[in-house]
């Protein structure tokens, strides 16, 4: 349970976010140090521009009177100890004439001569204040005066320094929270996506373990993981079809093998019976080899529509003319057609180019004439058309006058095995439509089953018109 419950600390969404907080927090951090460091250069300069100006009033005084001129502004400048600039004046013997420091600070100034300290402030009216007990931060530099005296000129920037350093505590909470607020975002944020996730994850347990009913739930929100999970829906759904296709494609060759193979076997098992009687024995070998011969066809159709289903035949498609391939059907179902005492007819347009494989769309278009011969009565038609569509089309299309097939069974004939009731008494497996679906699905293009001419004088019909449409091809570069 523990485990489950920390998962999300695994996940990507919490890591992702926890660097984007932390990217978040980085880039606040370096962006506040910049104003930090940008308003603490600010002050120093003006402090020293402060005292500089300060310094240079005490020399004018120095040069307009000497040494007691410049004693007597210092002591005129801190009367009442509340004077924000600092001041010590010391004698050569190191005695210190006026100011308002107890000495000289004891640090090492920086490269520009300044002096960065501590000090206390003594009391305004020499009494004990509280206030002045703490200590405060100055800022000065040292100036040496002829015949030996030294003069200190410094500036208070207490408050400057403790507004600085609060913008430096601020700029570190700032961060501080701005990292917390991302990891608890990321807490939330990679708790929901967990349990979104395992609402999938758990479908997909249920569908290894054999159960294909199960969908991922959806929120139709759009995000990535909705679109995941109606890849993951559709993905099952494609596969429990294959799965039902597959047992009924099951049910179906043991229907439609077994009748050929019983034959087979009690030809052969009549073959061994016959006492030297060679020629009954050849006649039942090779009605056997016949019914060998038919088992051979379907599994050579099944092989050659798995294979068409892998795209293995995609490789061998080229520009071809559909004229020609219509014109050889037609020379030679034509006498095909006059031997089983039916109509044939054929128009054929030229002048169309189509990306395909000859020899798969011929494949596709026999096995359409091969039903209509087979399935139309004597003294039908079957007519085979080759044509533009308004859309700019190329279809060929095989019409007879049949049976049909009805509106209800269109769909099914197609799929593996399925012979429809009346079809049951001649020989077939049931695989022909399905090459030629398969075929079309090869070429981009479709199939289409549709109402044939309907009745004829004898009342035949209303027949059937199948129709194999294909692209045209594009115009060559060159």
């Amino acid at each position: 349970m523990a485990r489950r419950s920390t998962a999300f600390l695994r996940t990507t969404a919490f890591r992702q976010t926890l660097l984007s907080a932390a990217l978040f927090a980085l880039s606040s951090f370096v962006t506040l140090g910049f104003v930090y460091a940008a308003s603490a250069g600010m002050m120093l300069r003006r402090a020293d521009a402060a005292i500089n100006e300060e310094v240079e009033v005490l020399d004018q005084r120095f040069q307009a009177g000497g040494i007691a001129t410049v004693n007597r502004y210092i002591l005129q400048r801190t009367v009442g100890g509340g004077a924000d600039y600092l001041y010590l004046l010391i004698h050569p013997s190191g005695r210190t004439l006026s100011g308002n420091l107890s000495g000289l600070p004891n640090v090492q100034p920086d490269d520009e001569g300044r002096l960065q300290f501590t000090y206390r402030r003594p009391p305004a009216s020499g009494g004990q204040d509280d206030s002045e007990k703490d200590d405060r931060t100055a800022r000065g530099q040292i100036i040496e005066l002829p015949s030996g005296y030294n003069l200190f000129v410094g500036l208070d920037v207490h408050e400057e320094t403790r507004l600085v350093s609060r913008m430096l505590n601020t700029i570190l909470a700032a961060s501080a929270l701005a990292l917390a607020l991302g990891v608890a975002a990321g807490i939330f944020v990679s708790r929901r996506f967990v349990r979104r996730l395992d609402r999938i994850n758990n479908v997909a347990r249920r569908v290894r373990a054999g159960d294909l009913q199960p969908r991922a739930p959806r929120t139709y929100s759009g995000d990535e993981l909705d679109e995941l999970s109606e890849n993951f829906n559709n993905m099952l759904d494609r596969v429990e079809a294959l799965m039902l296709r597959m047992r009924n494609t099951g049910d179906s060759i043991a229907h439609d093998l077994r009748t050929p193979l019983t034959r087979m076997r009690n030809r052969l098992d009549e073959a061994l019976r016959e006492d030297g009687d060679l020629e009954a024995r050849e006649q039942t070998l090779e009605r056997a080899v016949a019914d060998t011969d038919e088992l051979l066809g379907v599994f050579n159709s099944i092989l050659s529509l798995s294979r068409l289903e892998a795209g293995e035949s995609r490789a061998s498609i080229v520009r071809l003319d559909p004229a020609d391939i219509a014109a050889d059907l037609a020379e030679l179902y034509e006498p095909v057609c006059e031997d089983e005492g039916l109509a044939f007819d054929s128009e054929i347009q030229s002048g169309m180019v189509m990306l395909g494989d000859r020899g798969l769309v011929s494949q596709a278009l026999a096995n359409i004439l091969d039903n209509a011969v087979k399935y139309t009565p004597e003294g039908g038609a079957v007519t085979l058309r080759l044509r533009e569509t308004a859309e700019g089309m190329i279809e060929f299309s095989v019409t007879d006058t049949g049976p049909g097939v009805p509106e209800t069974d269109r769909d099914r004939v197609v799929q593996r095995f399925v012979r429809l009731d009346n079809s049951r008494t001649l020989p077939g497996s049931g695989l022909g439509l399905s090459l030629v679906q398969a075929i079309t699905d090869v070429h981009n293009g479709r199939f289409e089953l549709g109402e044939g001419p309907g009745l004829i004088a004898d009342g035949h019909g209303p027949g059937l018109r199948a129709a194999l449409v294909f692209p045209k091809a594009p115009p060559e570069t060159e």
